[in-house]
């Protein structure tokens, strides 16, 4: 039988197209071994969010073909969509594919437990920083029939936890006739015996209406955690970003959706040193991280996307500007995330437990509905179990637990 490896860069979306791909791959007699270093194929999901993202992408190719000149280099995803014709010239590269992937549907998912399913795709915002929509076409929903035999047949193979994702999520079933919203996917998804938590992936503030924050507060398996990107604190920062919010509309958002779902964690993405960024304009952003408190704060140094707007604008910030207001962003970030843990030290949690932590002996780890990271001591037999525990101790970014339950 033919063996091959799989690499996936960038997000969720990304991953759920890659388990999409190892079931074809299974279903015609391969063979996924994730320990071996020389398989007939590799195949590299790639990204192409950053500049980074772009760099990564190509230095994994690069280590597949050094890992095995003769294996068959398979190459999809983002940065194929833009720039096939760099990656075909690199040595070693046998396939590429064009077009980003869509999956029937995934019947599990690949050393995780929790499932991720995609219900949405594309994007027509067109953020002037940003490559998403050149490279993922206009915004497409997958059929609401589709997403709810998928869910069943990912929890009828035991995920409880469930987290739908997309391109831009809140933007699914707004192309439907007539139209439908993530308020009508958790109604269905609720009924499923045995679907415990069902979580949301990154959603834009214009997408999360009164409707959705309501749903969350009355549900028993909507988790409570949020990732709502800001990018910019500023608001002639957030224009010229092409952003449909202003900074005192995100504050508003983030203040009803806490006074409306107690204990709520937010989480969202920041980036620094957009082209034209004052000292004035990041004070603004680092400002308004303190004022939400996310639980996390996801940063990311700009650097220009050729084909998008903002790769021809005037203003750009010298890379050690960039890398001093990064480390500051990250400061404060590590204090909100402290401010936001230490309102749940001694209090009692139900998480579940993902698996051993890595690079750790005699640990487990899982989480709480808000997002919360647990490490217990190990116990065998508690993988994708839930477990009630006592948050005792804050450690980095995380908690020790203590069981409460007997087992």
């Amino acid at each position: 039988m033919k063996r091959i490896k799989f690499f996936t860069l960038g997000c969720k979306a990304n991953q759920y197209d890659t388990q999409g791909i190892r079931e074809r791959f299974l279903n015609n007699g391969f063979i996924d071994d994730t320990s071996i270093n020389h398989p007939d194929y590799f195949l590299i999901n790639t990204c192409t969010v950053t500049s980074g993202a772009d760099r990564k992408s190509r230095n994994i190719i690069r280590r597949c073909i050094q890992l095995n000149p003769k294996a068959k280099i398979i190459v999809t995803g983002c940065l194929v969509e833009k720039d096939w014709s760099s990656l075909a010239g690199i040595n070693g590269v046998s396939l590429i594919v064009r077009k980003c992937f869509f999956p029937e549907g995934v019947s599990g998912f690949n050393q995780h437990t929790r499932a991720f399913l995609k219900i949405q795709d594309g994007c027509d915002n067109f953020c002037t920083y940003c490559k998403v929509a050149l490279v993922r076409g206009k915004k497409r929903s997958k059929s609401f029939k589709q997403v709810i035999q998928e869910a069943k047949k990912l929890v009828a193979g035991g995920f409880q936890e469930i987290v739908l994702t997309g391109i831009c999520l809140g933007e699914y079933g707004k192309d439907f006739h007539p139209r439908k919203d993530l308020v009508d996917v958790v109604d269905e998804l609720e009924k499923i015996e045995g679907l415990s938590r069902i979580r949301f992936s990154s959603i834009e503030a214009a997408d999360v209406s009164t409707r959705l924050i309501k749903r969350i507060a009355g549900s028993e398996k909507l988790c409570r955690h949020l990732h709502i990107p800001i990018q910019s604190g500023d608001d002639s920062i957030l224009k010229r970003m092409n952003r449909k919010y202003t900074g005192e509309k995100y504050r508003s958002l983030i203040s009803r959706i806490k006074r409306s779902i107690p204990g709520i964690a937010i989480t969202t993405d920041c980036l620094v040193g957009f082209s034209g960024e004052t000292e004035a304009n990041f004070k603004s952003t680092v400002e308004m991280v303190k004022d939400i408190l996310p639980l996390k704060t996801h940063i990311f140094p700009y650097s220009a996307r050729p084909g998008t707007k903002a790769a021809n604008f005037s203003g750009a910030i010298d890379p050690e500007t960039i890398k001093v207001r990064c480390a500051k962003l990250e400061r404060v970030s590590r204090e909100c995330r402290y401010r936001f843990m230490r309102e749940f030290l001694g209090k009692e949690g139900l998480i579940l437990i993902e698996g051993p932590v890595k690079g750790e002996t005699g640990c487990l780890e899982g989480l709480t509905d808000n997002y919360l990271k647990v490490k217990l001591p190990f116990r065998p037999g508690l993988r994708n179990k839930f477990c009630r525990v006592k948050l005792r101790y804050i450690v980095g970014d995380g908690f020790l637990g203590e069981y409460i339950d007997n087992f």
